[in-house]
């Protein structure tokens, strides 16, 4: 009986995009709670791309890594929206938000209160709408 999925092949392929994105790990076998929170987040990143997803959403992917993995994760970011992806980025951190993102939907109780480019407004102008109700 032939396989689906050939082992051989999926640990190749796991290999090539562990190496792509300096997944530091033993290999493909190590349990995925083997590694440090920073490389679980680019094992699951490396799982949209296998996918060859055009639409990613990240909801607070830097959360509760050390700033190398950030800066990994950043520029992972910046490289798949460089190859035309479209990324929703969800994070409660301003300046990141500020740092690597083109627009800023600001949200208030469930409804959309702004729409701003980050070129055009300020942390504070984020806040605000974030804050303060509407007369």
């Amino acid at each position: 009986m032939k396989r689906i999925i050939n082992p051989a092949r999926e640990n190749e392929i796991a290999a090539e995009v562990g190496a792509q994105l300096s997944i530091k790990w033993l290999g493909p076998q190590a349990p995925v709670d083997s590694l440090s929170g920073g490389n679980q987040q680019k094992l699951l990143i490396a799982r949209w791309l296998l996918a060859k997803s055009k639409f990613m959403i990240f909801d607070e992917p830097t959360r509760g890594i050390d700033v190398g993995a950030k800066k990994e994760v950043y520029s992972l970011l910046n490289r798949l929206a460089e190859e035309g992806k479209a990324i929703l980025f969800i994070s409660s951190e301003l300046p990141e938000l500020f740092g690597i993102t083109d627009r800023i939907l600001v949200m208030r109780r469930g409804r959309l209160v702004g729409n701003l480019s980050t070129g055009e407004t300020t942390q504070e102008e984020v806040m605000h709408l974030a804050a303060v109700e509407a007369n």
